[in-house]
């Protein structure tokens, strides 16, 4: 839970760096942190189960427990089986929220942000001179939510001046409409004017789409994502080994010094798989740890 505290902190940190360009309400807040779940899932999931793994064997060995089972006869290998299971199991749904859910939930997400951004666009506010609408200056006496009173639009290059009784914006598919009601177009250069019922001025949002099915396409574009989190998807595995040389000792013979060890251990690994942007030497790094762990606790003689 603390782990998880401290990353949802971090998350909603960088939300407000990007709502410092937008307006938001507490529900769209919600909605931005809840898209981001997935991302801080991944991280606790993994991070927590390895060091509550490492203290739980090493609370049984502080109490003797795990002593009195090995003079029993009783393997570390049964011992370890039921954790082994569970970090096969958290590996597999890593791999199911890195690869399904973290792509889809950062579409959505990048898609709600650019949506807002267009919207911001709209966020005319009343009796203020100068305010930019795309190549238009506007003017607005009155605005009611989404529904404004009153407008002046005039393009200085175009020279062209428009006025309107009343305005919405709306939004359909993939565009933000600001729809004027009742209202005039006068052409200045060619002393025409034009009296209208209802006119759109449209602005597209640019809206991101994937297809899972093209693989290649899918991998290229979330590159990035994958290369972040796959070092943190892997922990349950590439880690294991470490679980009972940290976790199995004597208390007679040695110190409890279990959670310094894995504490220091994660950093350790996070550090190296985030020094490169290569697949290929991150997948390296991941199976040097996996082999030292292996090796230590083949070579360990308390096992």
């Amino acid at each position: 839970m603390i782990l998880f505290l401290i990353t949802s902190i971090i998350v909603i940190i960088s939300i407000s760096n990007v709502t410092a360009s937008i307006h938001i309400t507490f529900l769209e807040l919600a909605k931005m942190y809840f898209l981001s779940l997935t991302k801080i899932l991944i991280v606790t999931l993994s991070i927590s189960f390895f060091i509550a793994s490492v203290m739980t064997y090493s609370n049984l060995s502080d109490t003797q427990e795990l002593v009195a089972v090995f003079s029993t006869g009783i393997s570390p290998k049964k011992i370890l089986f039921p954790i082994m299971i569970i970090s096969v199991l958290i590996a597999v749904v890593n791999f199911f929220i890195l690869f399904i859910s973290i792509p889809y939930s950062d579409l959505v997400y990048k898609n709600f942000k650019n949506e807002k951004k267009q919207e911001a666009k709209f966020n005319i506010q009343t009796s203020q001179i100068s305010q930019q609408f795309g190549k238009w200056n506007a003017f607005i006496e009155k605005k009611e939510k989404n529904f404004y009173k009153k407008i002046y639009l005039f393009n200085p290059s175009e020279k062209k001046f428009i006025t309107s009784n009343s305005a919405a914006i709306i939004k359909d598919k993939n565009y933000l409409i600001f729809q004027l009601k009742n209202g005039y177009i006068y052409d200045i250069d060619k002393n025409l004017t034009i009296k209208f019922k209802t006119m759109n001025i449209n602005q597209i949002i640019p809206y991101i789409n994937f297809n899972i099915l093209e693989y290649k396409k899918y991998l290229k574009k979330n590159k990035k994502l994958f290369l972040f989190y796959i070092p943190f998807a892997l922990i349950p595995i590439t880690l294991f080994f470490y679980i009972p040389l940290f976790g199995f000792f004597h208390p007679r013979l040695h110190k409890n010094h279990s959670l310094v060890y894995s504490v220091l251990l994660s950093v350790i690994y996070l550090i190296f798989t985030k020094i490169t942007n290569s697949f290929v030497i991150n997948l390296l790094i991941i199976s040097l740890f996996f082999f030292c762990g292996l090796f230590f606790y083949l070579k360990d003689k308390k096992f």
